[in-house]
């Protein structure tokens, strides 16, 4: 190998030194899990569009530290929902991170409904996280309540504070993923700015 030749840093490491940074409880099997996952969003990707990124370096830069900085604050047991899911992230390696936590992936896209099944048999979470194929507009109106709620990339802030509300429980939580240039008006409540001042965590108590 030429000495000037770049060597790409263990991925276990990075997530190590992740879990370390957002003081957040991540041992040898869990890490093991977030790659295995990440490993088969890429696979999934290259057929189908689940995410932006091309490589597990990019999901550990750029993805990943949205579900550390809300495993930070949900370190409780806790029914949680995710609308939009996707891809899976941040939902996902989150509850990889807190296995006391359920969760309700919600995404009406057959494709990514697929490849949500199948990682979340793969990840042998099927215990506690399950796919719901309905739009949370629906999940709304049926009257599903949940501790807390989360998006990414689905909506823009303002729009999903007002739909976080609507599925929460009185005293229920509502987190938005969101940058610092995205406005949230009167509505911000405590707020996490990460990923070198790239990425904002909002959480909202109804």
């Amino acid at each position: 190998m030429c000495a000037t030749e770049a060597v790409e840093p263990d991925p276990r490491h990075a997530l190590a030194a992740l879990a370390a940074r957002w003081q957040v409880p991540c041992d040898g099997t869990q890490i093991e899990a977030l790659l295995a996952y990440a490993d088969l969003l890429l696979a999934w990707n290259a057929r189908i569009n689940l995410t932006g990124a091309a490589s597990v370096k990019v999901l550990l830069e750029s993805h990943f530290p949205d579900a550390f900085a809300l495993a930070r604050w949900l370190d409780q047991p806790a029914r949680i929902v995710d609308v939009g899911s996707g891809g899976g992230l941040p939902a996902l390696p989150l509850a990889l991170l807190r296995p006391t936590l359920d969760v309700q992936l919600c995404e009406p896209i057959a494709k990514k409904g697929a490849f949500l099944r199948t990682a979340i048999r793969q990840a042998g979470v099927a215990g506690r996280v399950r796919l719901d194929a309905r739009r949370g507009e629906d999940l709304a109106e049926a009257g599903e309540r949940f501790d807390a709620a989360l998006s990414r990339a689905t909506f823009t802030p303002e729009v999903w504070l007002a739909l976080g509300r609507r599925l929460v429980r009185p005293g229920g939580r509502v987190f938005a993923l969101t940058t610092p240039r995205a406005g949230l008006g009167g509505n911000a409540g405590r707020k996490q700015v990460y990923a070198d001042g790239r990425r904002v965590l909002v959480e909202v108590v109804v």
